[in-house]
């Protein structure tokens, strides 16, 4: 039972760290659900539209769906989301990551 408690503990940290991470790249609007649903950034928002995995071998699989900002090279903006994500979640647990799953959900158009 302890080892799932600190599993579950880790799948926040890494849901909180992975969500911040995303957020923080050029071009990211808004991290979400996947019915589009927009989340502002708050402690309580934190995991919507994140899922996470931690296998047998302590790998960790994050789902992750974005939305982003018009003008943006989606492609790019995605790659730079992956990247970003396993640079902080690496850095800030003991484990690595071994897939992670950008869904693009849509595309925000400034007012």
């Amino acid at each position: 039972m302890e080892n799932n408690l600190n599993k579950n503990t880790y799948i926040s940290v890494i849901s909180s760290v992975a969500t911040v991470a995303a957020s923080r790249v050029e071009g990211v609007a808004s991290v979400t659900n996947d019915s589009g649903a927009m989340y502002k950034l708050s402690f309580k928002s934190l995991s919507k539209g994140i899922d996470i995995e931690i296998n047998n071998l302590n790998q960790v699989i994050i789902n992750i769906s974005i939305n982003i900002k018009y003008g943006y090279n989606v492609p790019e903006v995605v790659c730079m989301v992956q990247e970003q994500i396993k640079k902080e979640v690496e850095s800030n647990t003991s484990y690595k990551v071994r897939t992670i799953n950008v869904n693009v959900v849509g595309v925000v158009i400034p007012d």
